[in-house]
């Protein structure tokens, strides 16, 4: 539980230190994004990574986003383990460093 949360510490001053000194942190939100089923769409970092995602996947969005942004986050029994955080990690590892590279 301790290393959780020291985790979760070390991600969220990850994040304010690459949000640089805008003062804002993108944090993970939903939105409505007009998909065909009504679902509210999970967007993260300005990215939609589709509707109805469930928490493990938007935990694995956040690691792979902070991977991407140069700080190395993963769960890797999650990663192992549960294929929605696996997915998640890898589509915002994918999506988050596209907008790195631009």
């Amino acid at each position: 539980m301790i290393r959780r949360a020291m985790m979760a510490v070390t991600v969220a001053g990850s994040m304010m230190l690459l949000s640089g000194c805008s003062g804002m942190m993108s944090l993970p939100s939903f939105g409505s994004g007009g998909s065909a089923d009504g679902g509210e769409h999970f967007i993260y970092q300005g990215h939609d990574f589709g509707p109805d995602r469930d928490a493990s996947y938007r935990e694995g969005v956040v690691d792979g986003c902070t991977t991407a942004g140069g700080t190395y986050a993963k769960n890797h029994t999650l990663f192992k383990s549960d294929p929605s955080y696996r997915a998640g990690w890898e589509h915002g590892r994918l999506h988050c460093g596209k907008s790195a590279a631009k």
